[in-house]
């Protein structure tokens, strides 16, 4: 199962059984069974779950949401410092903890038994507590409320034009207002957002398609399209053929 998303929320996840495929800024990352991860908010990330042999994809994940962690930060007046955090992916995986171990041994029995909204919450300061008791260095992460600072934008759009999502999340994502990532768009690439985003994944589509051999079926999301047929047709329209026909051909001299 596969999906894409804006990462909108700081969370933490323990995969039980199975796999996770993790892309982001053009890298492919999997975690296995037994893995702790880390979600920073803010960043895009493409996941896809990969089944155990002998059963479905499990995993348990704590979501640290803004209201929660505000709170948390009044009640123990607890601040992200001035120090930066240097990682710049999405997606962390965390040393192993005992003590982290052990707090998701003790959901476990929740798949079958859910909690109240009242003992959920528990369980996420439960887990917060832990995770800065475990990984103080997160806090920087954690307890920062602003929004994201300006990036480079060209190499941002690079990175993530594969992704499906509108110019407006694109523009906040880069710490810019949608006003300004047109403007500073235009600049550097000399065409819209959205004229870019077509060409560019398009583009892609083609390479992945001629040189890698992939399907077109495969493809289609890979690249940032909704549906097939849209992917199809639009493919069909730029280059003069369709995307299977171009599937492993050699290229035209």
């Amino acid at each position: 199962m596969a999906s894409e998303q804006c990462v909108a929320e700081h969370g933490m996840s323990y995969i039980l059984a199975g796999s996770l495929r993790v892309i982001e800024a053009g890298e492919s990352r999997i975690f296995e069974a037994g893995s702790l991860l880390f979600y920073r908010r803010n960043f895009l990330a493409k996941f896809t779950k990969q089944p155990a042999e002998n059963g479905p994809f499990r995993a348990i994940t704590v979501i640290f949401d803004h209201a929660l962690l505000q709170e948390f930060s009044q009640q123990y007046t607890v601040v992200s410092g001035e120090q930066p955090f240097v990682a710049s992916t999405a997606v962390l995986a965390l040393a192993h903890s005992p003590l982290l171990h052990c707090f998701y041994e003790s959901l476990q029995h929740h798949f079958e038994v859910p909690l109240s909204a009242s003992a959920a919450k528990h369980k996420q300061q439960e887990a917060l507590q832990l995770l800065l008791e475990t990984h103080p260095a997160l806090q920087q992460v954690l307890f920062d409320f602003g929004q994201p600072g300006k990036i480079n934008l060209e190499t941002f759009m690079q990175q993530n034009f594969r992704f499906n999502v509108a110019p407006r999340q694109l523009a906040y994502l880069t710490g810019r207002s949608l006003a300004a990532f047109k403007r500073d768009f235009g600049k550097i690439f000399h065409t819209s957002p959205n004229r870019w985003l077509y060409q560019k994944r398009l583009e892609e589509a083609h390479y992945l398609l001629q040189e890698e051999n992939k399907r077109p079926s495969d493809v289609y999301h890979e690249v940032g399209f909704e549906s097939l047929a849209h992917f199809s047709s639009a493919f069909k329209q730029l280059f003069g053929r369709t995307p299977s026909s171009v599937q492993g051909a050699a290229p035209a001299h």
